[in-house]
Formats: structure tokens, C-alpha cells, sequence
């Protein structure tokens, strides 16, 4: 991983793994950045998808993950939870 330039982030045990489900704050939001306004879901998705990812410190993503507040069991899946 270090050769590619990964670091592994320990965020808990696998209990814990909701930390990083859709739409809490460490996921995927902050490797592509803010989404241009106005755009419909299609069309925010097709951003996302053509973006370059960009790094994140793991200081970051500890802290991200840090912040998340449990929401409902399974978590939700929906453009919302990009942008």
C-alpha cells in the first residue's frame, strides 16, 4: 500500500465499520471535493464518475470518521449521500 501511496486508516473494529457507510462524512465526498451546483442527479453522478480522486491525509479521515453520529440501521444509498 505504501508504494502506491495508500495509507491504512484503523477506524475501529468491525462494529464500528458504519463510520464509513453512505453519507457519513469520510465517505467518498472528500476524495473528489465539492459538487457544482444545480446539477440533477444523473448528471451529479456523471461528475463524481469523471473526476480525479484526490488524496487525504489519514489525520483526516481519522478525523472524519471521528465526527459520524449513527444514524438508522443499513445507512442510506442515494445521490445525497455524494454530494
Amino acid at each position: 500500500l505504501d508504494i502506491l501511496g495508500y495509507d491504512a486508516v484503523d477506524i475501529g473494529t468491525l462494529a464500528d465499520s458504519w463510520r464509513s457507510e453512505p453519507g457519513t462524512p469520510v465517505y467518498c465526498k472528500p476524495y473528489y471535493g465539492e459538487v457544482p451546483k444545480g446539477m440533477s442527479g444523473d448528471k451529479t453522478m456523471e461528475w463524481i464518475f469523471q473526476t480525479p480522486g484526490v488524496p487525504i491525509p489519514a489525520d483526516r479521515v481519522r478525523e472524519l470518521t471521528a465526527t459520524v453520529v449513527r444514524g438508522p440501521a443499513g445507512g442510506s444509498f442515494s445521490v445525497d449521500a455524494w454530494t
